[in-house]
Parts: C-alpha cells; sequence; structure tokens
C-alpha cells in the first residue's frame, strides 16, 4: 500500500489551526439545551432488567461492541440523537454499544457528503475518507465510554469499510456542530486533528437538513472539521 499522503502539511496557513485548541464555543441555539436519554427507545418492558444490567457495569471495557443493521441504527438515532432525523446513505457501516443485548450506543459511519475538500480530496479519493456521521450514547455510562466506542470503532473500520465498499480508509473525518455548544472534546481525546472552522448548513434538529427548511433555532452554521489518520506503516 502507497504510503499516505500527511494531511496535515497540506492545510493551508490561513485555515490551519493548533490541535487540541479549546474552542470555547457557546451555544448560540434560542436557548434549547440538549439532555441524553436514559433508556433505549425499544426497552418495551425490559425496563428494570436494563437497569439491573447496566448497574453492574463500571467501566467502558465491560460494554460490547458489534456492527448492527444501517435500520436499527437508523431507528436510535432518530429517537436519541439531538439532530432527530435518520440518515440515508448507500454505504455506510454501524457499529451498536451493548449493555448485554441492550444497545445504548451508535456510531454511523458513511460516504462523506461532501466530493472534494481542498486539500484531502484530492489528492486522495473520497471513498478512502469515510465520515462519523453520527456518534450517539445513552445516559448513565462509565466514564470515557465515548471515547473508548470512538477509538474501538475507528480501529474496526480499516477492515469493515475496506470490505463495504472496496477501499482501505486513510482516515475517518467528522464535523462538530459548534453552534449548538459542542467543543470537540471527544475528538481530542480519540486523535483527531483539528482541520479547520467551517461555515456549515443550519443544524434545524428534528427538521430537515437547514439547506431545505427554516431554520427555528437561528443559529450560526459553525462547524469544526475534524481528520484521524491512520498510520499506514502499521499492519493490521
Amino acid at each position: 500500500m502507497e504510503e499516505i499522503i500527511n494531511i496535515k502539511e497540506n492545510i493551508k496557513t490561513e485555515h490551519k489551526l493548533s490541535v487540541g485548541v479549546d474552542l470555547q464555543v457557546k451555544p448560540n441555539c434560542g436557548g434549547h439545551v440538549f439532555s441524553k436519554d436514559k433508556m433505549p427507545f425499544d426497552i418495551g418492558f425490559m425496563g428494570n432488567d436494563y437497569i439491573k444490567k447496566k448497574a453492574k457495569i463500571y467501566s467502558p471495557k465491560q460494554l460490547s461492541i458489534k456492527t448492527v443493521p444501517h435500520g436499527y441504527a437508523n431507528n436510535f438515532i432518530y429517537y436519541h440523537h439531538y439532530l432527530k432525523r435518520k440518515i440515508y446513505i448507500a454505504r455506510n457501516v454501524s457499529y451498536g454499544l451493548f449493555v448485554s443485548d441492550y444497545c445504548v450506543g451508535i456510531a454511523m459511519y458513511g460516504y462523506p457528503v461532501w466530493r472534494e475538500y481542498p486539500g484531502l480530496c484530492p489528492p486522495n479519493d473520497v471513498a478512502e475518507c469515510p465520515e462519523l456521521i453520527r456518534l450517539c450514547t445513552l445516559a448513565d455510562l462509565p466514564k470515557n465510554t465515548e471515547s473508548y466506542f470512538l477509538a474501538s470503532t475507528i480501529k474496526r473500520m480499516l477492515k469493515d469499510w475496506e470490505m463495504e465498499s472496496g477501499h482501505r480508509p486513510i482516515c475517518i473525518t467528522s464535523f462538530c456542530d459548534l453552534a449548538f455548544g459542542f467543543n470537540g472534546s471527544i475528538y481530542r481525546a480519540t486523535n483527531f486533528d483539528l482541520y479547520r472552522i467551517t461555515d456549515g448548513r443550519p443544524t434545524n434538529p428534528g427538521q430537515p437538513h437547514g439547506k431545505w427548511k427554516k431554520n427555528n433555532y437561528k443559529q450560526k452554521a459553525k462547524k469544526a472539521f475534524y481528520i484521524y489518520q491512520y498510520d499506514s506503516r502499521k499492519s493490521v
């Protein structure tokens, strides 16, 4: 495999930001506050059993991770992610995080919505740069659960994305929604690099994408673009 292009060397000076910088962005979304749900959307009559089994979990390493159908992942995202809408993409890999048989988190990867991005694609093929499209976990899980979940799925994506798309990934890309108060801490904890701050479409939770629907929250459409680079010299 050819040596991958060092993305950081291709960043234009005017867009480059220090890796690990705390963005200190305050939410500007009309006072709306998002909180995580405590129960899986499909818990049914098994709530007490779930609570008992979750009470025995003290470390993220006690949780299990496995691939799940995209349809199930979409339902989880619809009920538990702050955007409250499903994702429809042709190629995707979705992972579930489980307490016993109960899904408590979803990480959804797929083709980026963009086809070209300065300094990234080209020179690389967009199929080599899958995007972390959604990451969502329930409340009251052990400390560092999200970073453990994300780091674990990034490792699995090397093989799983190649099987799904026919392309071995050189990086994982993702956007952080600054307008809703997220500051990228989960990305810094998992060795992503901050590539640039970009103007995006309004987030508009619960509605079709902001490009096509009136933005009810009146927030600025600023997003941080993060990139995780795989080390091509390490065998998998």
